[in-house]
């Protein structure tokens, strides 16, 4: 059975904060040898070179039948995988934002969300936003995707083009900096 992290998933994870968020993006950047002044990053072949952050890391495109109405990827963790349905791996390859920030999102549990920084807790309304592991998934989807030193200056339709986001990600990103 797999072990998969979902907004439904009673999991609490250690505390990060934005800034150690951002840290985190720049760092993948570079050890992808991504240039950190480089607004457009292709995230499908991020995927592709997984295997540079960790050895053990690997993805899977499966057909949309193949995951639960709604969820568009999801991550084990037990198995260092990441299942993305087809719909959405061939959105990011056309640069949907939405797609791009789902699979960003996926890298982030892969990374920052292993077994041993976990804890299940008693769902409630009070767990605080920076040890909720999807806000954690949702910010270094941020920040991979839209870096801070790089759009600080620009406005949102600027994010929108030149990081191929969706406006939506583009206007949180630009207001949560």
């Amino acid at each position: 059975m797999r072990t998969i992290i979902s907004y439904k998933t009673m999991f609490e994870a250690a505390p990060e904060s934005r800034e150690k968020l951002r840290c985190l993006a720049e760092l993948v950047r570079k050890e992808l040898g991504i240039a950190l002044d480089k607004k457009y990053i292709d995230i499908t072949w991020v995927l592709e070179k997984l295997d540079i952050l960790d050895s053990k890391f690997s993805y899977e495109i499966v057909t949309d039948d193949q995951l639960e109405d709604g969820v568009q990827a999801q991550t084990d963790i037990m198995n260092n995988t990441i299942y993305i349905k087809e719909s959405v791996y061939e959105g990011a390859i056309h640069n949907n934002g939405r797609d791009r920030m789902t699979i960003a999102h996926e890298i982030l549990h892969l990374i920052l969300h292993q077994p041993i920084a976990l804890t299940l807790y008693r769902r409630s309304d009070d767990l605080p936003v920076y040890k909720n592991p999807e806000w954690q998934a949702e910010c270094f989807a941020g920040e991979l995707l839209m870096p801070y030193d790089q759009i600080k200056g620009m406005t949102e339709e600027e994010i929108v083009e030149q990081c191929k986001v969706s406006e939506r990600a583009a206007h949180y990103q630009k207001t949560h900096i």
